[in-house]
């Protein structure tokens, strides 16, 4: 029998959600990968096959990250992001600020996010499945990310 790790991606990835779980896992973990000043101007927007879109709040930030993208993929590689593109734009408070280290527990955040993929699976049964299964690789990924050492800028 398999790992539920070795299993999850490649249902994720029939589901068209391994993008959005991904996104979510660098989101919540910004603030870990990047210390300030650079996470207080930057914030992952979109992640699609790969590609990751950042936000800046300032064309100056602008400038210097396009000088130190590679750095930026280098950090963010064990997420699977292989291209970024830097984009001038709003970033939300809600979005920034000091995020709480999780000990490898799963967030209200989420919990609900889970909650919102899942809604649309009408069938009680499946729908608890796939919540424990999106549960647990959330939970493997933040295991495997927390035993990892991650050099800081």
């Amino acid at each position: 029998m398999e790992r539920i790790g070795f299993l999850l991606p490649s249902l994720f990835n029939n589901l068209g959600i391994e993008d959005a779980v991904v996104l979510k896992l660098i989101k919540n973990k910004w603030f870990e990968i990047f210390n300030p000043p650079l996470s207080e101007h930057t914030y992952p927007k979109e992640l699609k096959e790969g590609k990751l879109l950042v936000i800046v709040n300032s064309h100056a930030w602008l400038n210097e990250l396009k000088l130190i993208q590679e750095e930026f993929i280098k950090r963010l590689s064990q997420y699977g992001v292989k291209e970024i593109t830097f984009k001038f734009g709003k970033i939300y408070k809600n979005n920034r600020g000091d995020e709480k280290k999780q000990n490898l527990q799963i967030s209200q955040e989420q919990k609900l996010w889970i909650s919102e993929i899942v809604k649309k699976i009408k069938d009680d049964e499946m729908k608890s499945v796939m919540e424990n299964l999106i549960t647990k690789y959330i939970l493997y990924v933040n295991e495997k990310i927390m035993g990892e050492k991650n050099e800081r800028f």
